[in-house]
């Protein structure tokens, strides 16, 4: 019988990332969740940063890629491996994928998805979604165009056997209501095991060949769950638990903890704070709440 879990959080990792930063990310999640985990390092640094994160947190789990992947679909080869790794190797309620700059800043981040994935038993993934942090739609202009050039332009040329894959899971997710580019973003999500093990069954974690795509690999998790017949889920408006951006926070550290946010993006900046300044911040909060584990100080 396979070891149980709650939640399997993942953490991608690539090169030159601060290892400081890594613990202060894993340190918010396990000392605000209430719940059993089990995290998993997906590695692509080359650089053995998650052996060196092993050292402080020698419970996790690490799934090295054997050459750099690198970023947009390449993410989406090195988050199979290790989502692979979690539908083989556990149980669990939900998967957690969080990135080196997201931070969990309040208690029991994974309480609302619980609830969300309980009650629609076809939901693959749910976070910041449809909207962003200010209620405005996404801008889905990129990836909509990488989707239309691969499969109905004469671009299709340039990645021949990739885009005859794509073609047919892009009409198939159409028949099922995608909307073109959508998806869920992409610094931090939830995911159900039900979804990960249909992409286990049809061979999806990974398909090498959706790694020679130019797209992201958020935009292929969403493209491959609604053409499986799997749901999106929003777990942002109001004061669901989700607070991100693309680049730096939506809104300032404060008022963020006002708003009720538990899982935010990006750390890298807001206005003059740099990341530092902003994990120093909710460090300072951590100490103030009661927890599971000591925060590490962020570099």
């Amino acid at each position: 019988m396979k070891p149980y879990f709650d939640i399997i959080v993942v953490i991608p990792v690539g090169p030159n990332t601060d290892p400081g930063f890594i613990a202060d990310t894993i340190n918010s999640f396990t000392h605000y969740t209430r719940s059993s985990y089990r995290i998993i390092i997906a590695d692509d640094s080359q650089q053995g940063l998650g052996a060196q994160v092993k050292k402080t947190f020698p419970d996790l789990d690490i799934v090295s890629t054997r050459k750099s992947m690198g970023a947009m679909a390449g993410l989406y080869i090195t988050l199979s491996l290790a989502f692979r790794h979690a539908v083989e190797r556990y149980a669990f309620k939900l998967l957690f994928k969080i990135d080196t700059d997201a931070l969990v800043i309040g208690a029991e981040p994974e309480k609302e998805a619980l609830q969300l994935f309980e009650e629609h038993p076809r939901m693959a993934i749910a976070g910041q979604y449809p909207l962003d942090y200010h209620g405005h739609p996404w801008d889905v202009g990129w990836p909509r165009a990488r989707i239309v050039n691969g499969t109905m332009t004469w671009k299709f040329i340039r990645r021949p056997v990739p885009n005859i894959l794509l073609r047919k899971l892009y009409i198939r997710a159409l028949a099922n209501g995608y909307r073109t580019g959508e998806s869920v973003f992409g610094g931090a999500y939830f995911m159900g095991e039900t979804f990960l093990k249909t992409l286990l069954e049809h061979r999806f974690l990974p398909n090498l060949l959706l790694g020679k795509l130019n797209m992201g690999e958020d935009h292929l998790f969403a493209l491959l769950a609604k053409s499986l017949g799997f749901e999106l889920g929003d777990l942002s408006a109001g004061r669901l638990p989700f607070g991100c951006a693309w680049k730096g926070l939506p809104v300032s550290p404060e008022q963020l903890k006002k708003d009720g946010k538990k899982i935010i993006h990006s750390t890298r900046s807001w206005q003059d704070m740099k990341e530092a300044d902003i994990r120093n911040f909710f460090i300072k909060q951590r100490q103030l709440a009661p927890g599971n584990t000591l925060t590490a100080v962020a570099n």
